[in-house]
């Protein structure tokens, strides 16, 4: 029988973003009598909570962690000694009473893991980690942050990667691989949310009528590798010269990201859409021709762990480009399902969109290869038995 569980994290909705979407898709498919989540509080979390079947509670303080670490385990405990940890435990123990909870999941490493830790040191809860790739590698930058990643992560009862890249680095860290289990995101915008008149409302909206659409969804970081696309736009232009490139999301590095853009004339050529809603998130994956995110990893461990947004892509039947890096080479089988470039080959880049957006009997068999693989594969409800085998 599955163990009353509390899972604490900092990423939930109304909170955007790929971790937090993860986080509910999981929730909502365990039985609603024994998940309890604890997130923080903010705008819109009352009107989502409401709409939920299971218990979410919201705490301020959750948004106020320290972000520097101690040395070691006796350090750690030193810092539970701190005002704002003591509320914190308080809290947990509270909830922990109230709901029966017999099992903990630290949805982030650092420093909810650091959290389990404690309470694991004083209450004997057992606790289990999600780990999604950039988690497990940044703070390695840190010797501190490195040996309490180490601490956390061989005291864990289990750890949940996101991706087989994600679970090898976790081995690299002393863990033995029998604890660690890869659940694979699934796509979370599918066709069923698609409008095809909000479709054609956005198509005359952005005058993409008579055009070839190249679209990234995600984040505006550096890893993502916007920055590239836009830099081989104008050799893929001279091919293709009806191309329109959507860039859908926000992010801190969209102000480096429209200098570009002005800085090579591209503006008639690339649109800043924003955050989109799911049902327009849908339309623009419906519109779009190809997919493109040639994600790097970064010298300083920043790294994609997956990509469900390749998935996502190919959902819509769409065929995906992406960079060979992190947990990328997962989510693309190269020549399957889309094309694998090396990120920092600007000409790679180039021959592929080239390649997909002119030969359009290879774009839909990849497209429709994509979609035959996440029907087969990628079924939120298939992960989520896996984890609740984990949850016994």
């Amino acid at each position: 029988m599955i163990k009353k569980t509390l899972l604490v994290t900092l990423d939930f909705p109304p909170h955007l973003g790929g971790v937090a979407s993860f986080y509910y898709n999981v929730c909502k498919r365990l039985p609603p009598d024994k998940i309890v989540v604890l997130a923080p509080d903010g705008k819109g979390a009352d009107d989502f909570d409401h709409c939920e079947h299971f218990p979410i509670i919201r705490k301020k303080l959750l948004n106020q962690f320290p972000q520097s670490w101690p040395r070691g385990l006796a350090g750690i405990l030193k810092l539970a000694a701190t005002v704002r940890w003591v509320s914190l435990i308080r809290g947990i123990s509270q909830v922990v009473k109230n709901h029966h909870i017999e099992l903990m999941i630290a949805g982030q490493v650092l420093p909810i893991g650091t959290l389990a830790l404690i309470y694991y040191q004083r209450r004997k809860i057992p606790y289990i980690i999600f780990a999604h790739g950039l988690d497990i590698l940044l703070p390695q930058n840190y010797l501190r942050k490195t040996v309490i990643l180490k601490k956390i992560l061989s005291r864990a009862k289990a750890i949940i990667a996101n991706s087989h890249f994600t679970k090898d680095e976790i081995i690299k860290l002393g863990v033995k691989a029998e604890k660690i289990i890869v659940i694979n995101p699934c796509p979370d915008n599918t066709p069923a949310m698609l409008s095809e008149w909000k479709a054609q409302e956005l198509r005359e909206e952005h005058e993409l009528i008579g055009k070839k659409i190249l679209l990234t969804v995600g984040r505006l970081v550096e890893r993502k590798g916007h920055d590239l696309v836009i830099k081989a736009l104008p050799e893929i232009i001279k091919s293709v010269p009806n191309l329109i490139y959507l860039i859908v999301g926000d992010g801190p590095n969209r102000k480096n990201l429209e200098h570009l853009v002005n800085e090579n004339s591209l503006r008639d050529y690339v649109k800043f859409i924003g955050v989109a809603s799911e049902k327009e998130l849908a339309c623009f994956y419906h519109l779009g021709n190809v997919f493109v995110m040639p994600a790097r990893q970064l010298q300083n461990g920043d790294v994609e762990g997956f990509g469900m947004v390749y998935l996502e892509a190919n959902s819509f039947g769409k065929p995906v480009i992406g960079g060979k890096s992190g947990g990328v080479t997962e989510a693309i089988i190269d020549g399957q399902t889309g094309l694998l470039v090396n990120p920092d080959n600007v000409n790679e880049l180039i021959k592929a969109v080239i390649k997909l957006l002119t030969d359009m009997a290879l774009a839909e068999r990849l497209g429709l290869q994509g979609l035959e693989r996440v029907t087969k594969d990628f079924d939120w409800q298939t992960q989520v038995e896996k984890i609740k085998e984990i949850l016994k």
